[in-house]
């Protein structure tokens, strides 16, 4: 069973951009495929649903490219509201090549309000807000995709990603053989 911690909510919440950056590395996959995304969606949908039961939640893994691999809703209360947001979060992590969270923390970090005089982007087509994170695999440096999480808190949706990638990450390793 998935439980967000909250420490480890509050402990994102409060980690500098360096910080944050170094988590997300941290976060990675032995392996990665399209059955594999297929897998880890279905799976991040029943722990959003039972850690989350009345949040009404969209989740996405795409690559790079834009192309989707897995997109789901958790509940009937959802929107396209809510996929507006996860296109805007993960075209952030893309384009920046780091999560929309880190990249709302450089933002006040520069203590500014506006992407738009920050990096030069439209807050039309970019969200600088928590919830889209790099999928790092094991054995590459760049990001294989890119796992979206929206609606919950900001902190939320970025502390449920990184937890659910090392949780979903430990089901990838190879167990060990007991022959005795």
């Amino acid at each position: 069973m998935f439980d967000l911690d909250p420490k480890f909510v509050n402990l994102v919440s409060k980690q500098s951009v360096d910080e944050l950056k170094a988590l997300e590395k941290q976060s990675r996959l032995p392996r990665f495929d399209y059955n594999i995304a297929f897998e880890f969606g279905c799976k991040l949908r029943q722990w959003a649903i039972s850690t989350f039961p009345s949040k009404a939640m969209v989740i996405d893994i795409s690559l790079p490219s834009g192309q989707c691999l897995f997109h789901t809703t958790t509940n009937k209360d959802t929107a396209l509201d809510n996929d507006i947001w996860v296109s805007r979060k993960k075209k952030t992590a893309i384009r920046f090549g780091c999560s929309s969270y880190v990249m709302g923390q450089k933002l006040k970090a520069k203590k500014m309000n506006k992407p738009e005089d920050a990096f030069f982007i439209d807050s039309k087509e970019y969200a600088v807000h928590g919830g889209s994170v790099p999928l790092y695999v094991e054995g590459i440096d760049s990001m294989g995709a890119v796992l979206t999480v929206s609606g919950l808190k900001q902190e939320e949706d970025h502390a449920f990603a990184l937890q659910a990638i090392s949780e979903f990450a430990k089901s990838l390793e190879p167990s060990e053989l007991d022959l005795d």
